[in-house]
């Protein structure tokens, strides 16, 4: 008897078993995208994940000139040009990977901030 039909055997279902594992980020990326803005509840600045990061729903109101990161102008730095807001979308609120399930003003702007690359 061979060893060599066992070992393709084996082989397909490794290259199965990683495709699979490999897929469910991707759908749990799909499943989030799909979900409607619209029902999620915006971040609170009094969350103490917002109070840690600075964040201000007014980027202008924020603590951005003293504390900006790099990349481009303090005065151009908000939300809806950061690299965390997942997926980008345009709006008034949109999605932010810092804040899962909660909503951030696309004005706004936290010490995370970060350009979109």
């Amino acid at each position: 008897m061979s060893d060599k039909p066992m070992r393709k055997s084996r082989r397909d279902a490794m290259k199965m078993m990683m495709g699979g594992l490999a897929a469910v980020p991707l759908m749990n990326l799909v499943g989030m995208a799909a979900a409607h803005a619209e029902d999620l509840p915006h971040v609170d600045e009094a969350d103490p994940t917002a109070m840690g990061l600075k964040y201000n729903h007014d980027a202008a109101a924020s603590e951005r000139e003293t504390a900006a990161r790099p990349g481009l102008p303090p005065a151009e730095q908000h939300c809806a040009n950061c690299q965390f807001q997942a997926p980008p979308t345009e709006g008034d609120w949109v999605p932010c990977q810092l804040f899962p399930g909660k909503l951030v003003a696309s004005g706004g702007w936290c010490v995370s901030w970060t350009p979109r690359a």
